[in-house]
């Protein structure tokens, strides 16, 4: 008997995940990691908004600890699922179910009664306004914020406890994609079913008094937000009422696992855009920036954005191309082109996330950011050229295995592999983007808020700083090193080898096509990473906003016009593709 309880208690236990299907689990896969990574972000960019005097309100500190619970519960689930699809290893042990167990449960009850809290504060906010400041003081915010996280943390332990002492007999597999409890029908009624009855409430006394109001405006305004503050409502406490309030034999496992999605994974991606970021006192309060544009001292503007728009439209057919010839030509389902596809995503990302927002400022006279979009773009413009630096390295490794190492490249460079590498060059860049966004847009920033770019760059960003950023230089200037100079050498390290290879060749005709590919890529190379380079690794003071913005425009402008050009197009099996598509489209 103690032998069997032993081994119960040691085995560990087997995630399914969410969908069986390897073309549905990709797709998801990428789903997934673009939700988490803007989940994070988004929570991340409400907590430090608060930094403003005037949202040290009861409202907005109920809102901070809503996206820091937003956060936890995304990173207590979401990286062990991305984990486990790129190893092909879904076992959990016990003990790290049970963690997973006991933070998600502290994390959702903990929210359901936060949301409880958010909803009074809007009542009495509405209903009683006169009385706001003494029912909603610092005092009643830290007690409801508090209160929340302690109950949420009891419940847990004690639901915990209980489901880890049950025998676990059979299978030990589990059909979902995190370590979830069964149905508890006591904690389901004072945990959901109460405070969601709570909620409704005080949403209907709000909307009663704002019936009442005389203001138009007001009146909209008001059952807008309602609105959508109750969407939110709708969409966490009803699939979680579902599941939890229900005996397990009432409701499928696939259906378990779709209701999941929405309380574990997509609200928490919402609740910063409904909550906060369309509030107007945060938008007012952070549309502080005013981004001169390209080269303010041009005297043709006009020409510029044409120019502009041409490469837009060129890199952005060039590379929409690219990606839906990969996906759909069975022969370019190989590693290089996998990888060509993932650089082609980023470099429609990359220069999408400046583009579009210089040239609608030019068109519509307005050169003011928000602080949130500021953020938001700053953080994806990071994200996506750290990701690039660390996909053109693994490209560079790809070409080298395949041409000095052409035995083994079926082995070094399997389907699992390059998953491995494109998970690496998307969350590697929006890890080391977070801290670099969160980093700068926390100086104090004196004087004019201008910004003599015509996007939120970090340099750009630091020169309005009004404090000693010497420290923060040098976080930055490692940081470079580790994602452009380390990057660079052994870019041009495999390159060197390749090109020593390709020297040895009998066949003058593959020499010469090995070297005019590789000059062509290191050419490509050379104008990124030496933009890169000459930006983030020299002292802010060292280099002018002219010299910012045109090294900005070789590489968030011209390079991903250029890559697909130069990494595909000239490629003969990319145009034989191009051709047959055509072709069939033609018939």
């Amino acid at each position: 008997m103690m032998g069997y309880e032993n081994h119960t208690f040691s085995s560990d236990f087997i995630l399914l995940g969410l969908f069986s299907s390897t073309k549905t689990s990709l797709v998801f896969f990428s789903f997934i990691v673009i939700i988490f990574i803007m989940t994070v972000t988004e929570n991340a960019v409400m907590i430090l908004i608060r930094r403003e005097s005037r949202l040290h309100t009861p409202m907005y500190f109920l809102h901070s600890h809503l996206s820091f619970m937003d956060i936890l519960h995304t990173i207590n689930i979401v990286p062990k699922m991305i984990t486990d699809f790129l190893s092909g290893s879904r076992t959990i042990s016990l003990a790290g179910c049970g963690f997973q167990i006991f933070l998600s449960l502290t994390l959702l009850g903990g929210e359901c009664l936060l949301l409880v809290a958010m909803s009074y504060d809007r009542y009495v906010a509405i209903c009683h306004p006169l009385l706001y400041p003494i029912l909603m003081n610092d005092y009643v915010s830290i007690l409801m914020a508090g209160g929340s996280w302690l109950i949420g943390t009891v419940n847990s332990i004690v639901h915990t406890a209980y489901t880890l002492h049950f025998p676990f007999c059979g299978s030990r597999a589990i059909d979902h994609f995190f370590c979830e409890v069964p149905a508890l029908l006591v904690s389901g009624i004072i945990f959901l079913l109460v405070p969601s009855s709570l909620i409704f409430a005080s949403y209907i006394q709000i909307l009663l008094t704002v019936l009442q109001m005389k203001s138009s405006e007001a009146w909209k305004k008001s059952f807008s937000t309602c609105f959508f503050h109750m969407i939110v409502v709708i969409m966490y406490y009803g699939p979680f009422i579902f599941t939890y309030m229900r005996p397990k034999t009432y409701h499928t496992p696939g259906q378990d696992k779709l209701l999941a999605i929405f309380y574990t994974i997509l609200t928490l991606i919402f609740n910063p855009i409904i909550y906060s970021i369309r509030n107007k006192d945060k938008n007012e309060t952070s549309t502080d920036f005013i981004l001169l544009g390209l080269f303010p001292w041009f005297r043709h503007p006009y020409l510029l954005i044409l120019i502009v728009l041409l490469i837009y439209t060129v890199a952005f057919a060039g590379n929409s191309i690219l990606i839906l010839l990969i996906w759909l030509d069975s022969h370019l389902h190989t590693p290089m082109y996998f990888l060509l596809s993932q650089l082609s995503l980023i470099d429609l990302a990359y220069i999408s996330s400046t583009v579009p927002k210089m040239v609608t400022n030019y068109f519509t006279g307005k050169k003011n950011i928000s602080y949130f979009a500021c953020v938001t773009q700053l953080f994806f413009f990071l994200t996506l050229g750290l990701a690039e630096c660390i996909l053109l390295t693994l490209m560079a490794y790809d070409r080298y295995v395949a041409v000095c190492n052409p035995l083994r490249y079926t082995v070094l460079m399997n389907p699992k592999v390059c998953l491995q590498m494109a998970a690496a060059a998307w969350i590697g860049g929006a890890l080391a983007a977070l801290v670099h966004t969160i980093y700068p847009m926390n100086f104090p920033i004196c004087g004019s808020r201008e910004i003599n770019h015509y996007f939120c760059e970090m340099p750009a960003i630091l020169r309005m700083s009004c404090i000693d950023i010497s420290a923060y230089e040098m976080v930055k200037f490692v940081s470079t090193i580790v994602f452009l100079l380390v990057p660079f050498i052994f870019i041009l390290t495999s390159y060197t080898l390749i090109f020593l290879t390709v020297l040895r060749m009998n066949s003058s005709r593959g020499r010469n096509k090995a070297l005019a590919t590789c000059s062509s890529h290191l050419t490509v190379v050379s104008l990124y990473f030496g933009q890169a380079i000459f930006i983030y690794m020299t002292p802010t003071s060292s280099h002018t906003p002219e010299q910012d913005q045109i090294g900005a425009v070789l590489g968030t402008i011209v390079t991903p016009m250029l890559n697909p050009l130069i990494y595909s197009l000239r490629n003969k099996e990319v145009v034989g593709a191009l051709r047959k598509c055509m072709g069939r489209c033609y018939n």
